[in-house]
């Protein structure tokens, strides 16, 4: 279960990289449509907030029941927090990037 994991969580940072790259290439080129710019963006976000999170929860070993409940009731770190939010923006962007071009 580490190794999938280890693998989304590098699957997911190689696809962010690449839709930066995309996005970038477009906005140089001036060749590209908005909604799909903003879609791209917020894909972007997602990926990093699924990263992070796949980061952030990578244990070495398995926890206890007393362990894992100590781990619910502390708040999340300041990436963790922040991510989230970049994850949730990333959500919206997506979801008004389909709206938007029906409205």
């Amino acid at each position: 279960m580490r190794i999938l994991g280890l693998v989304l969580q590098f699957a997911c940072v190689a696809f962010a990289l690449y839709l930066s790259y995309k996005v970038g290439v477009s906005l140089y080129q001036n060749n590209y449509e908005l909604m799909e710019l903003v879609a791209d963006i917020g894909t972007i976000l997602i990926c990093i907030d699924l990263g992070t999170f796949l980061f952030s929860t990578n244990n070495k070993g398995g926890l206890s029941l007393e362990q894992y409940a100590k781990q619910i009731d502390q708040p999340p770190s300041k990436l963790i927090s922040i991510t989230r939010k970049l994850g949730h923006l990333g959500i919206m962007l997506i979801i008004c990037s389909w709206i938007v071009p029906l409205i």
